[in-house]
């Protein structure tokens, strides 16, 4: 009987949490102040296209900016940035690790960092020969990535 209710009240909320999460276009003036500051420092010279605000549960919330180069940055509900996919394009550097960038421009020559997702644990970094790799949160390299 314990086991039946664990698994109803499972249900349910994995049921709220489909059943709220929604996404709805909002103005770029509707970002959270440090995602409106790390367009401006990062992508002054882009237009942003789209703005998505995205609520997957009630007290989770995100954004999806696409820039009119085809750059998708994605932030968390703080407006702090968790990635940038310039797909298959260059990205700015200025907010990527130092360490990344040395690691890449030393090992990778004649490459340049295309995507980055940042987790509270590593960096995921995708260069543009395609290897993806992963760096723990000071910066330091771990692996590739297969």
């Amino acid at each position: 009987m314990k086991k039946i209710k664990t698994m109803a009240i499972v249900a349910l909320v994995a049921l709220s949490t489909v059943s709220y999460a929604q996404k709805k276009v909002i103005n770029s003036n509707q970002l959270p102040a440090n995602a409106q500051t790390f367009i401006k420092n990062n992508f002054a010279s882009n237009q942003i296209t789209s703005t998505i605000e995205e609520k997957e549960n009630l007290l989770s919330k995100e954004y999806q900016v696409i820039l009119n180069n085809g750059t998708k940055i994605e932030f968390d509900k703080s407006g702090d940035w968790e990635e940038v996919d310039g797909h298959h394009n260059a990205i700015p550097l200025k907010f990527v690790p130092k360490s990344i960038q040395n690691y890449v421009t030393k090992s990778f020559p004649n490459t340049h960092i295309v995507k980055i997702k940042k987790s509270s644990r590593k960096f995921e970094v995708e260069i543009s020969n395609g290897l993806e790799l992963e760096f723990n949160k000071k910066g330091q390299f771990t692996k590739i990535d297969d």
